[in-house]
């Protein structure tokens, strides 16, 4: 079966649009639609790589169809455990002795591959009330181009650094999410900068803050 039948099967499987999926993977809706109308026989491998990651899926999945994957899945573990980065040696993640264990179902509403997933320790409060300081974070390794107005992991200075990604014609900032200027502040690099990016956050879990509530008489 062909390329573009699989991809209308697993857009179909997914509920996707072509908006929606070219959003997810960065691939522009007129390049989905050449494909699906058969304008494009073969893909560029890179779209194609693109496409298959945003779905959540291996490229032996994608070949094999929704119903053959759907048949395996049902033998999969309900969990799955990501890598927790535990800090950064010569530029590098190093991680726990032990990860982390995230429910599948995150993995498939998210469209995120098991072999694509790692997760972090918010360092500090940079990101609140959007991330808190412990926090675990899930980052999809497979979405490394920056997105303005999205969350991700890179590495600075052997330190991983979360923040949300503003990007201008002459630089990229890294933006906290938390309004204490006098704590935190955007980070500013050129936009030809080589940046070391681990990631794009899609998820967050953590302690919910103690609030005291004064809940009056019925």
């Amino acid at each position: 079966m062909d390329t573009r039948t699989r991809l209308q099967q697993w857009m179909r499987h997914h509920g996707l649009t072509q908006g929606q999926l070219g959003q997810q993977a960065g691939v522009p809706q007129p390049t989905i639609q050449r494909i699906l109308s058969g304008d494009t026989a073969s893909p560029r491998t890179e779209t194609l790589r693109k496409l298959i990651s945003a779905l959540g899926l291996t490229p032996a999945e994608f070949e094999a169809g929704p119903a053959v994957s759907a048949a395996t899945a049902s033998n999969m573990p309900l969990v799955v455990h990501a890598p927790l980065i535990s800090g950064v040696v010569d530029s590098k993640p190093h991680f726990a002795a032990t990860g982390v264990a995230v429910d599948r179902a995150i993995l498939n509403m998210a469209s995120v591959s098991a072999n694509q997933l790692m997760a972090a320790m918010a360092p500090h409060n940079s990101m609140a009330p959007t991330i808190g300081k412990g926090d675990i974070v899930l980052i999809d390794t497979s979405r490394t181009e920056l997105l303005s107005g999205q969350i991700f992991a890179v590495l600075l200075d052997d330190a991983i650094v979360i923040r949300r990604v503003v990007l201008g014609a002459e630089f990229i900032s890294l933006q906290p999410d938390n309004q204490d200027q006098s704590s935190y502040f955007p980070i500013q690099l050129p936009v030809n900068a080589s940046l070391q990016v681990i990631g794009h956050i899609f998820w967050r879990g953590g302690m919910l803050a103690e609030t005291s509530v004064n809940i009056q008489g019925m």
